[in-house]
């Protein structure tokens, strides 16, 4: 049997729709909606319901209004979808470094036999297709006006979410080249496709949609996204927790001799990551202290019970870049109207806030934003640095 999806709306609870979830087959091409795409382990409606009661709730608090928010469920019938994001990374580090005849041939001798992504074209199919469609034989939307409907459009993802995302936008810069669209044309079209990514599982910095990245370095699933970043990090962490190890067991020599990871919260602009190192603090019960969290990679609320000072900020900017997103798609109602910069996007809307203190707190909000975009130039710099100085010894 082939790989399946299923998209679900929220809708009010009734005695034909008790949890608030109903089926739908496809998303209307004008609408101005939230699509939520969840993890690999988004199998059931229930799921799906959950991530999409989420992104409901942060909208109808923030904007004071609902919108349409769907979420989708995945049925692969026993087919790998570990392995298809792993071939997506190899490739992205293969195109940096290899020749493509050498590429080619790497890809063609790797079995992907277990692999069957045609819930990718049925998804695509009904949610990114029917806005750039042909209105008629012959003829085709504007730019302008499938830049517009893309953008009425915005979408959260989780983990491998994020994959089939990046997927979906794969297919419609190949879909826009086949209408005849210009290459500046397409650029302009996909670059309105906003994504939410928390935790994604795939490559990072290759997209040309508004592809923004949320993550945690102590969450140990899937990739950073850039080649030399996530070893560098692995490196950081195996030191940190030998650090930490020894001075459990007052070996101050071993301890002298492995770093702590100092890891301010940072933004790679290149790669559009939003990095920190913590979203929760290392677990301690009876069995003593631990240096990972689960909810470093599960949770995708933000404010929940326990995060970190940096945990709080980072998902507060993810929050308002949605929820900013939606705001503009409720612009481009009559005309287009193009999606913010994320300077813009990660500031405070919240219609309760009085004007006064919304101004204050997103002069905070900016502040700490360029300080994240600092950190991370440091950052950068000295995993280059360090890595370069390890090789050498």
């Amino acid at each position: 049997m082939t790989a399946d999806v299923h998209i679900g709306l929220r809708c009010p609870k009734s005695e034909q729709y008790p949890f608030g979830w109903k089926k739908t087959d496809s998303i209307p091409s004008d609408e101005v909606c939230v699509v939520y795409l969840g993890g690999d382990g988004t199998t059931e409606d229930r799921k799906a319901n959950g991530y999409a009661k989420i992104a409901q709730n942060d909208i109808k608090e923030a904007l004071q209004m609902n919108i349409p928010v769907y979420g989708v469920t995945y049925d692969f019938n026993g087919h790998s979808k570990e392995l298809a994001r792993k071939i997506a990374f190899m490739k992205n580090r293969a195109a940096t470094f290899l020749e493509e005849n050498k590429r080619n041939q790497i890809f063609a001798e790797i079995g992907t036999e277990d692999i069957d992504e045609s819930y990718l074209d049925k998804l695509y199919r009904r949610i990114l297709a029917p806005r750039i469609m042909l209105r008629q034989k012959g003829k085709r939307l504007t730019a302008e006006e499938a830049a517009r409907n893309i953008r009425k459009i915005t979408f959260v993802t989780h983990c491998h979410g994020g994959y089939v995302a990046y997927r979906l936008e794969q297919k419609m810069q190949k879909q826009l080249k086949e209408l005849g669209y210009s290459l500046a044309e397409r650029k302009m079209i996909v670059s309105q496709m906003l994504v939410v990514a928390y935790a994604p599982a795939c490559p990072l910095g290759v997209q040309q949609s508004s592809f923004y990245a949320f993550r945690s370095a102590y969450d140990g699933q899937g990739e950073t996204g850039w080649n030399i970043l996530p070893t560098y990090i692995r490196q950081r962490k195996r030191e940190e927790r030998t650090r930490f190890a020894a001075e459990q067991n007052n070996n101050t020599q071993k301890a002298a001799q492995n770093r702590w990871f100092e890891l301010k919260p940072s933004y790679l602009e290149k790669k559009r990551l939003f990095l920190i190192k913590q979203k929760h603090p290392w677990l301690n019960d009876e069995d003593g202290p631990f240096m990972v969290n689960l909810a470093e990679h599960g949770d995708v609320v933000c404010g929940t019970e326990g995060q970190t000072k940096d945990g709080i900020a980072m998902m507060l900017m993810g929050r308002n870049t949605l929820v900013n997103g939606v705001k503009n798609a409720l612009e481009n109602k009559d005309k287009f109207s193009p999606l913010p910069s994320i300077n813009e996007l990660i500031l405070e809307s919240d219609a309760e806030l009085e004007p006064q203190k919304r101004m204050q707190y997103n002069a905070k909000l900016s502040a700490i934003f360029k300080n994240m975009c600092e950190n991370g130039k440091k950052f950068i710099a000295e995993a280059v640095r360090d890595l370069r100085t390890h090789n050498r010894e």
